[in-house]
């Protein structure tokens, strides 16, 4: 065992990067999402970053840390479940 990597913590801050959230707020957020599918959680989060970037695609897939080809197609996808999904370029 190493004691100096045992003894680091969990989340060092990264240059550019936010701080992890507190605790008790992370626990908020999990809560809200419990009882919720992935899927769902996964479609809020998606359209919930474009609508941040408003509508920008390139922009929403670097906050993701997903591919725009990867972020068109799950727009695909839920366009072609029902969802509205913004047309790209323009914000919701």
């Amino acid at each position: 065992m190493n004691a100096a990597f045992d003894a680091a913590p969990l989340h060092r801050p990264v240059a550019g990067r936010k701080p992890p959230a507190p605790a008790h707020l992370q626990d908020e957020a999990v809560r809200e999402l419990v009882g919720h599918s992935l899927a769902e959680v996964e479609r809020r989060l998606i359209m919930g970053t474009l609508d941040r970037c408003l509508g920008n695609r390139t922009h929403a897939a670097r906050t993701l840390g997903i591919s725009i080809r990867t972020l068109r197609n799950k727009l695909n996808e839920y366009a072609e479940a029902g969802f509205q999904v913004p047309q790209a370029g323009l914000a919701r």
